[in-house]
C-alpha cells in the first residue's frame, strides 16, 4: 500500500493547485479524478465556462507555476472596467483598475484552458501521482490518518484527504458534513457571442427583472455570454432558433451594443446557493465547489477557490513546520477560521445582489436605481469594492498578497 502525505480527490482547478503548490513544497501527493484527463483538456475554441479571475488568482496562479503558459495560450483577456447598469431606471455603477494597485481589474479566462494548463504541470511534478478514471469507493479512518480505496481495488493512505470534488462532492458525504442552501430557480445561459459594437476590455453586466445578463470580453472580439434567468425563460431561449436568439438577445441590452451575433455553441446550467456547516472533520477538509456554491453574478466562484487552496496549503505547511499531524484539529480549525468568514460575506453579498437585482418592485427598483447612483459617485468607496472583489479583503495568504 503506497502513502502520501495528502490525498486530493478531484483534479479540477483548485484539486489540481493545491497538489502543485504542496508538491513543490515537498509534499507526497495523490490526486485521483474520476473523468479521463484527456477530457478536461481544451477544444479547439473557447469552452461555455469562463471565469473572472482576480489579481489574487493571478498570484496564486504564478506560484503554481502556469501564469506565463496561460498569457501565451490565446484565450487571456484582461479587463481595465467593469460595468453595471439597471434596466429599470438610470442607476448605473464603473469600475475601474485606477487606484486599486493593479494594472487589471481582472482577467477573463477559458476555465478548459487553465485546467489545461494546470494539468500539464501535475503531469511532470515528481512528488505527485494523478490517477485518472478511477473513483474512490471506501475509507478507514486510522490512528494518525486515513486509508482509501480505488474502484480497482487498491488502496492508499495519508494524513489528510481533500475533497475539492465539486458540489456533489463525495468527500463532504464521507466526513457528513450537511450543508445549508437553496435553489434561486434560475439558469445561466452561457456561450460565445459577438457584439456589433466592440467590447472595450469592459465586462458589462444589466439588470433585469429575471436577472443580471452580462458579457465579458474575449480576445478576439466576442464575448462570453452570462445570461440568468428564469428556468421557464432559459428553456425557451436555448429553444430557437439562432437568428432568434440573437434577436431576443439585442434587446436584451436595448441595442447597446449593436447586433449580437450568437452562432456558437450555448448551454445552461441551473443556479444555487450551498455552504458547507463544517470545511472539516476527522481527517478530511473542504475546498472550492466542495465547501461553498455561490451565485455567480461576479464571478467569484473560483477565485475564492483559489483563496481557499491558498490558505490551506500556507496552513499544512505551518503544520508541517511545528511538526504536527496535517489533519490535527487546530490546523484545520485555522484553514476554516481564516476562510469561512470571507466566503460568508462574498456570498450573502451576492445573495443580497441577485434578490435586489432580480426584483420589479416599485420601491426596491428605486432603491437600487439610487444605490447604484449613489455608489458611482464615491470615488473612495468604489475603489475598496473593488479591492473586495479583487480578494484583498481580511487575512489574505501570502502567496497572493500584492
Amino acid at each position: 500500500m503506497q502513502k502520501f502525505d495528502v490525498i486530493i480527490n478531484g483534479a479540477g482547478l483548485v484539486g489540481s493547485s493545491i497538489g502543485l503548490a504542496l508538491a513543490e513544497s515537498g509534499f507526497k501527493v495523490l490526486i485521483v479524478e474520476f473523468a479521463p484527463i484527456e477530457k478536461l483538456y481544451p477544444k479547439d475554441d473557447y469552452g461555455l465556462r469562463v471565469s473572472a479571475f482576480t489579481p489574487t488568482s493571478r498570484k496564486w496562479l504564478e506560484h503554481v507555476g502556469v501564469w506565463d503558459n496561460l498569457l501565451h495560450s490565446g484565450r487571456m483577456t484582461p479587463f481595465l472596467h467593469m460595468h453595471v447598469w439597471d434596466g429599470s431606471g438610470d442607476g448605473a455603477l464603473q469600475f475601474d483598475a485606477d487606484g486599486t494597485g493593479s494594472d487589471a481589474l481582472g482577467w477573463i479566462l477559458d476555465n478548459e484552458a487553465t485546467q489545461g494548463a494546470l494539468l500539464d504541470r501535475v503531469k511532470v511534478e515528481a512528488n505527485i501521482t494523478l490517477l485518472d478514471n478511477r473513483k474512490l469507493v471506501s475509507f478507514e479512518n486510522i490512528a494518525n490518518g486515513v486509508i482509501v480505496q480505488t474502484d480497482d481495488g487498491e488502496k492508499y493512505e495519508a494524513e489528510l484527504v481533500v475533497g475539492a470534488d465539486g458540489g456533489r462532492s463525495l468527500i463532504r458525504d464521507w466526513a457528513n458534513i450537511p450543508c445549508t442552501g437553496w435553489s434561486y430557480g434560475q439558469k445561466t445561459i452561457v456561450g460565445q457571442v459577438k457584439p456589433e459594437r466592440g467590447h472595450d476590455n469592459t465586462c458589462w453586466q444589466k439588470f433585469t427583472t429575471n436577472g443580471p445578463v452580462a458579457l465579458l470580453p474575449l480576445n478576439d472580439g466576442r464575448c462570453s455570454l452570462a445570461w440568468h434567468t428564469t428556468h421557464q425563460e432559459a428553456d425557451e431561449l436555448l429553444a430557437l432558433d439562432r437568428d432568434e436568439f440573437s434577436r431576443r438577445l439585442t434587446e436584451a441590452f436595448g441595442g447597446r451594443f449593436g447586433n449580437i451575433e450568437a452562432s456558437w455553441s450555448l448551454g445552461a446550467f441551473p443556479l444555487r446557493l450551498n455552504h458547507a456547516r463544517q470545511y472539516y472533520r476527522d481527517h478530511f477538509v473542504l475546498a472550492g465547489d466542495a465547501a461553498h456554491n455561490i451565485h455567480p453574478l461576479a464571478g467569484l466562484g473560483v477565485n475564492i477557490g483559489f483563496l481557499d487552496a491558498a490558505t490551506l496549503v500556507e496552513e499544512l505547511m505551518n503544520a508541517r513546520q511545528q511538526g504536527l499531524n496535517l489533519s490535527d484539529d487546530a490546523v484545520l480549525k485555522q484553514y476554516e477560521k481564516r476562510r469561512k468568514k470571507h466566503n460568508m460575506l462574498i456570498m450573502g453579498a451576492m445573495d443580497l445582489f441577485k434578490r435586489s437585482g432580480g426584483s420589479d418592485h416599485f420601491v426596491m427598483n428605486k432603491l437600487r436605481n439610487i444605490g447604484l447612483t449613489v455608489a458611482d459617485k464615491l470615488p473612495f468607496g468604489k475603489r475598496e469594492m473593488a479591492k473586495f472583489a479583487m480578494g484583498y479583503y481580511g487575512d489574505v495568504p501570502k502567496f497572493v498578497k500584492p
